[in-house]
């Protein structure tokens, strides 16, 4: 999905702990994570990345994907600092709904002796700006809509296979 959203510089890890790794050796735009990974789940590793040293760092905007998103797994996303919590399976269109969310309307970063990230205190506002679940401004539910033939084998190998980083 990243790729049909234009993404160029993509980087897919095994696990929570490469994952830290990876976030350690340079910044990232985005953060995406399963919210159930080996090691280091994705709640765990965002509440690592909100208590990084750096301001940099920490402020990186990320996202759990999860198949489990009872109002407990909702709480814990948002307690440990998650821009969003994303139920799978994903549609392109929330995927991408989420992200330009993150990006054209930020919430503030809140850093106290308990919480780093995005500030918590819209949950019954509604998503940012919504008209019916939608912003003014957001892109029509088109741009999420099935673009072309399904992808071959080979194509949806290659994007599932998880990929080595490189140093």
């Amino acid at each position: 999905m990243l790729q049909a959203f234009g993404a160029r510089e993509i980087v897919a890890v095994h696990d929570g702990a490469e994952a830290k790794a990876s976030l350690t050796r340079q910044q990232f735009d985005l953060l995406i994570t399963d919210g159930s990974m080996p090691e280091c789940d994705g709640y765990e590793l965002v509440r690592w990345l909100r208590n990084r040293p750096s301001d940099q760092e920490r402020i990186t905007p990320a996202i759990i994907i999860s198949a489990h998103v009872r109002e407990s797994q909702v709480a814990a996303g948002r307690d440990c600092g998650a821009n969003y919590i994303i139920a799978k399976p994903v549609s392109p269109q929330t995927l991408l709904e989420r992200i330009f969310y993150i990006t054209k309307d930020p919430r503030p970063f809140v850093i106290g002796d308990t919480y780093a990230g995005p500030d918590r205190r819209w949950k019954h506002q509604g998503p940012p700006g919504a008209t019916e679940g939608r912003r003014k401004d957001d892109l029509p539910a088109e741009v999420g809509a099935i673009a072309g033939a399904n992808l071959s084998e080979n194509e949806l190998d290659s994007l599932i296979t998880p990929q080595r980083v490189t140093p």
